[in-house]
């Protein structure tokens, strides 16, 4: 056999085993036995983009009216405060009246050519979103009432202050009112007098406005976005609110959502229905969630589940604690008498 002979047999044999192995390959590749391995990424390939992160609600804050005796000042305090407790849900986007009217106006002068408009603050035109929701309503009533008393000589008084706010909030689309909320804050200080002189730290006035404002941002949350139990411990339950909505001590109402509820007669949604199982009360809050445990053995942990079940949270006034306390303290001296 010659040299060419034997040349071209080799070449054939070369051929045979390169067209056996890409059909080994070929049927690894529809094997679904056949492990995968992953291609290399190119060099300078760029990775994917992550989604973007959903955008949060449009609330605008509204005017309030002062229907009550309070002062510019302390009527302003209850407008910032309120607009405070609803940026600190971070869930909203917030913005006044005041603050749309202005982008309108600076939207339009871009459009009519009379600015460049390479401003990269400036807002573009038709990319102003509606608000989902529009906050407003009245103060009702701000004031104190005040007992007079005396201690070891030195006269002294409680003051009570109490703070009304009438909530409104409407679909910032359609215009329709979708709540309406009175919400009522209380407060107590102590007073002394000396000589007819009478000075308090406004602790109690302070205290009020807080509570009303926060009960009204919660009105706010409970048609958007319903405070929840998001975790279960063996001794506490996570909640997302935030440090800015809650603090220690603060008593909620822990609610088993079954199911939506919807007007018989009109076929609009009024809420999700369910039953109170108990009460939580913070322990720790944080940036982001807060930590409550069961109040006053109220709620049995063990029988959560978060992945069956939502549970949401729907705040308990100081007002509201404070009658159960009575009646509680009441009954129990009712039960105490009965055995004489």
């Amino acid at each position: 056999m010659n040299t060419q002979t034997l040349l071209k047999l080799s070449l054939l044999g070369l051929l045979s085993l390169s067209f056996v192995a890409t059909e080994v390959y070929a049927q690894d590749e529809d094997d679904e036995d056949t492990e995968e391995v992953a291609p290399k990424k190119k060099k300078g390939k760029k990775a994917k983009k992550a989604e973007a992160a959903p955008s949060r609600m449009l609330v605008a804050i509204n005017k309030f009216e002062n229907k009550s005796d309070a002062p510019d000042s302390v009527f302003e305090t209850i407008r910032a405060r309120v607009q405070q407790c609803v940026v600190g849900a971070r869930k909203f986007e917030v913005v006044e009246r005041e603050q749309l009217k202005a982008a309108m106006s600076e939207q339009n002068l871009v459009a009519s050519g009379l600015t460049d408009g390479e401003d990269p603050d400036a807002p573009e035109a038709g990319k102003l979103k509606a608000a989902s929701y529009i906050i407003y309503g009245n103060v009702l009533y701000c004031g104190t009432d005040k007992s007079d008393g005396s201690s070891e000589g030195v006269a002294s008084a409680v003051v009570k202050s109490k703070v009304e706010l009438q909530i409104k909030i409407t679909n910032g689309e359609t215009g329709k009112i979708l709540t309406q909320k009175s919400a009522i804050g209380y407060g107590v200080d102590k007073a002394m007098a000396t000589e007819g002189f009478a000075s308090s730290t406004g602790q109690g006035m302070r205290d009020a406005i807080d509570e009303a404002c926060h009960l009204a941002a919660d009105a706010l949350r409970n048609v958007a976005y319903p405070a929840k139990i998001i975790r279960v411990g063996k001794k506490n339950v996570t909640i997302n609110m935030t440090d800015e909505e809650v603090k220690e001590d603060d008593v909620f109402d822990v609610i088993q959502v079954d199911g939506p509820l919807t007007d018989p007669d009109t076929g609009a949604f009024l809420g999700y229905d369910g039953d109170e199982i108990g009460r939580v009360k913070i322990t720790r809050t944080g940036p982001m969630t807060s930590k409550a445990e069961p109040y006053e053995d109220s709620l049995d942990l063990s029988e959560l589940d978060t992945d069956e079940c939502t549970y949401t949270l729907q705040r308990v006034s100081k007002a509201t604690l404070k009658k159960e306390a009575k009646k509680k303290s009441q009954k129990k001296k009712a039960a105490f008498e009965s055995r004489f």
